[in-house]
């Protein structure tokens, strides 16, 4: 099928519907609902779309908020008679995750060399700053869709552009979405009470369990609360930590220096397999006593230095923060980034990831991170010992 160029608008937010009008098989937008225009641009952008090939992007490693946001973008589309296929292109090392897409049988489908994504017809993004592919594609499907909610970075063109800083997670728009559509969840169904337990663990996760909720995530957790699977969510919400993610822990308590308020944690070599054992460390240690920030970083598959941070500070926006002390690279891609509380770095070793000395290799990558991060917050490195 030729690709169908809906009008693009790149905006923050997208209000003008691409084709059309509201359908009048549907009821329109119902009830209280905090942004009804968007909700009728969404619906009006899938419906210029209906019968194509859609193809839902999961970037990063997947989490809770990500795969529950590509299931319902999914859910959505399907109404339209869309082919569709979530393509997710980093392991889903959580196990918490694992169990998740297992339970869900979400069929995920992670990249292959041999994928042909310039065979879609569109793009849809979830829970992402940015709509870049991380793989080069020919030609890319133009972007139907994009619903977030990080910070807004803009710089890119799409149909529809849905991104509320004010949501604590991307799943909370959707859940609004499914409420005053016309085309929400039943009760009894199978499949939508596996949407709504998705949704409402991706709104638990990001909001470190409601902690950091906003009004629009507390909205969409009443809304939620009547279709889930109780007992679905408790399994998927209880795994296990493993020995491998306990031992990262330990490094990082062992590795950790404080400064203040501040704390920094190198915790050496990690599998890929194991990486989400960094953002659980930094969880953990931010629990220590007088602590607003952390940071916690490794060495994943001897090839990235991988990093979390985690703050409660008000001075800090992690997003603008990792920015400004990484950098981007050639193509103006930022090593880090984040939202409210929380954010990520990935900075490649390039040519010194073939240094077969490992000793020689971490000892540089953790002194120029220390250093980076101790020079930002006004602290001199020499003077830092472990805690």
């Amino acid at each position: 099928m030729a690709n169908r160029q809906p009008t693009p608008t790149g905006e923050h937010v997208a209000l003008t519907p691409t084709n059309g009008e509201y359908s009048a098989s549907r009821p329109p937008v119902r009830g209280f609902c905090e942004a009804p225009e968007r909700l009728e641009a969404f619906i009006n952008t899938l419906e210029s779309a209906r019968g194509s090939k859609l193809l839902i992007i999961i970037k990063g490693h997947p989490d809770p908020d990500s795969i529950a946001s590509a299931i319902a973008q999914r859910h959505f589309a399907q109404e339209f008679e869309m082919e569709c296929s979530i393509v997710y292109f980093d392991q889903i090392s959580h196990p918490e995750n694992r169990a998740l897409v297992k339970s869900l049988d979400a069929d995920l489908r992670q990249y292959r060399e041999d994928m042909d994504l310039s065979d879609f017809d569109y793009m849809a993004f979830v829970d992402t700053q940015t709509p870049h592919l991380p793989v080069r594609v020919a030609k890319p499907p133009p972007i139907l869709t994009f619903v977030d909610h990080h910070k807004y970075v803009g710089g890119f063109d799409t149909a529809f552009t849905d991104i509320r800083e004010d949501a604590g997670a991307t799943s909370s728009i959707y859940a609004e979405y499914l409420e005053h559509s016309g085309l929400g969840l039943r009760l009894g169904n199978s499949t939508d009470a596996k949407l709504a337990t998705a949704l409402m663990h991706g709104i638990r996760t990001d909001t470190d369990s409601l902690l950091l909720a906003r009004p629009i995530d507390f909205r969409a957790g009443a809304y939620l609360r009547q279709f889930i699977d109780n007992d679905l969510l408790r399994l998927i919400s209880k795994q296990s930590i493993t020995a491998r993610t306990m031992e990262i822990i330990q490094r990082g308590l062992n590795n950790k220096v404080i400064r203040g308020t501040f704390l920094v944690a190198g915790v050496g070599f990690v599998r890929e397999e194991d990486r989400d054992g960094i953002a659980q460390t930094a969880d953990f240690l931010m629990r220590h006593e007088g602590i607003e920030t952390a940071v916690v970083f490794g060495i994943v598959n001897g090839d990235v230095v991988d990093g979390s941070l985690r703050t409660n500070s008000p001075t800090i926006d992690p997003d603008g923060w990792l920015k400004t002390l990484f950098g981007a690279d050639g193509a103006g891609r930022h090593y880090g980034g984040g939202r409210r509380n929380k954010g990520g770095f990935r900075i490649p070793l390039g040519l010194f990831a073939r240094c077969r000395d490992r000793e020689a290799l971490w000892a540089i990558g953790k002194k120029t991170i220390e250093d980076l991060v101790f020079e930002k917050i006004g602290v001199e490195q020499e003077k830092t010992e472990p805690a």
